[in-house]
């Protein structure tokens, strides 16, 4: 086995002698790492422009601020690599494993991250790109295409993703907040669960990709197009009118309401309908009737809820910031992991809160309801009925207690009960 000072001045040789290439001068060699195990290799700031990595097992090496251009590094192992600042344009990455790759602030500007195609026996297969769970926060990705690529859990925050081709990707949770996809193309991608929020969008085609439970808070899809998108699990199944309501109310959201309508659902019978994971933010269901509906992840921010019936509703993850549930009925309803905080009003230049908007329960009920783990943090919990709640690892700090009602609650911390019985 070599030694590893010998790979050391092995690589420091072929950096050498690379260098001496890229000036066509005498002596100089293309580097050729072609199928050989590096790992962990130390080639920060190297000038490996056009160097031969095919194949190569770079996992844990650092590339940090090297210039890399037009690299070949197509179905490479590059697994926790660190590309750090480094200069990727027109790199071929094609079927590379990125996975917890580090590439804050590096250039992919015309990289090339499709799948690639290889010969296994008798058969060939597409190896797509590997990115999960990659840090590409304040990187250059203009006109890159990651056609097929995973970028499951990808941190991108205020990434340049301008002009790229991302046709069936999977960015499900990715954060991608305060990121540009201005002219981009996302055809048929999964953003799932993606948090959208600050991005541009703007002249982006999302036909056919799943928006289900996105956060596209301050997001601007001025020209965005979302044909056949996906924004309820349910949607198929619903009647016609309430399906034309949901895609209205998508559009109006998604379009700062330039584009369709603010759905109106009050007094409606909506009993068990699939509305998961759809988007509902400040929709009017006030005396609705949405019992035993499945409303896992959706948003509700700044929604008119009042007197509306969600017995049994499952409302796992939702989003309820600012929502007003005055009289509503929420007896054996789920909200494990459910959001009840105030919805902050930012200040676009300075990002200061300017207002905060408590989520109203006066009056609700909820008796039997599970609500492990949800957060009734600034809520107002005037009056509001607990019989035999479920309230483990609930929080309910700031919440206005008034003449709640947590007779037989189970899990109800020690200092709440005590705060109960004084509003009482």
């Amino acid at each position: 086995m070599q030694q590893a000072h010998d790979l050391d001045w092995d690589l420091a040789e072929s950096v050498r002698k690379h260098a001496l290439f890229l000036k066509q001068y005498a002596g100089g060699v293309q580097a050729d790492f072609r199928h050989k195990t590096l790992r962990g290799a130390m080639l920060a700031g190297t000038d490996l422009r056009e160097g031969l990595f095919h194949g190569t097992d770079l996992r844990g090496a650092s590339f940090a601020g090297s210039n890399l251009q037009a690299a070949q590094f197509s179905t490479a192992k590059l697994e926790q690599c660190d590309f750090a600042g480094a200069k990727l344009l027109k790199a071929d990455l094609r079927g590379a494993n990125l996975k917890g790759a580090k590439l804050m602030t590096a250039d992919l500007t015309d990289a090339d991250l499709r799948p690639a195609k290889i010969q296994d026996l008798n058969r060939s297969i597409n190896q797509a790109a590997n990115l999960t769970k990659a840090d590409m926060s304040e990187a250059t990705v203009v006109r890159t295409n990651l056609t097929g690529a995973n970028m499951t859990g990808v941190i991108a925050v205020n990434t340049a993703f301008e002009s790229a081709v991302m046709r069936n990707v999977n960015l499900n949770k990715a954060d991608l907040s305060k990121s540009s996809f201005r002219g981009s193309d996302l055809r048929g991608s999964n953003l799932r669960g993606v948090n959208f929020a600050d991005s541009v969008l703007t002249d982006t085609d999302l036909t056919g990709s799943d928006l289900r439970s996105c956060n596209l808070d301050g997001a601007d899809m001025a020209g965005a197009d979302l044909t056949d998108c996906k924004i309820a699990t349910g949607l198929e199944t619903m009647s016609p009118d309430v399906q034309q309501k949901v895609v209205q109310h998508f559009l109006w959201i998604s379009s700062g309401g330039k584009k369709g309508e603010r759905a109106s659902f009050a007094g409606l019978d909506l009993t068990g309908i699939d509305f998961s994971g759809a988007d509902l933010s400040a929709a009017d269901f006030e005396g609705a009737n949405l019992s035993g509906a499945n409303m896992k992840q959706c948003s509700f921010r700044f929604a008119q809820l009042s007197d509306a019936r969600l017995e049994r509703t499952d409302l796992t993850r939702a989003d309820l910031r600012g929502t007003s549930l005055k009289g509503a009925v929420l007896d054996g309803a789920t909200l494990t992991h459910a959001r009840l905080m105030p919805m902050q009003i930012l200040k676009p230049s300075t990002l200061e809160v300017m207002r905060e908007w408590p989520s109203d329960l006066s009056g609700a009920s909820l008796a039997g309801a599970v609500a492990q783990k949800a957060d009734f943090s600034g809520a107002i919990l005037d009056g509001t009925v607990f019989h035999h709640a479920d309230v483990t690892n609930a929080v309910f700090t700031g919440a206005t207690i008034g003449k709640a009602d947590f007779t037989d609650a189970v899990g109800l911390a020690p200092s709440m009960l005590n705060a109960a019985e004084y509003a009482e």
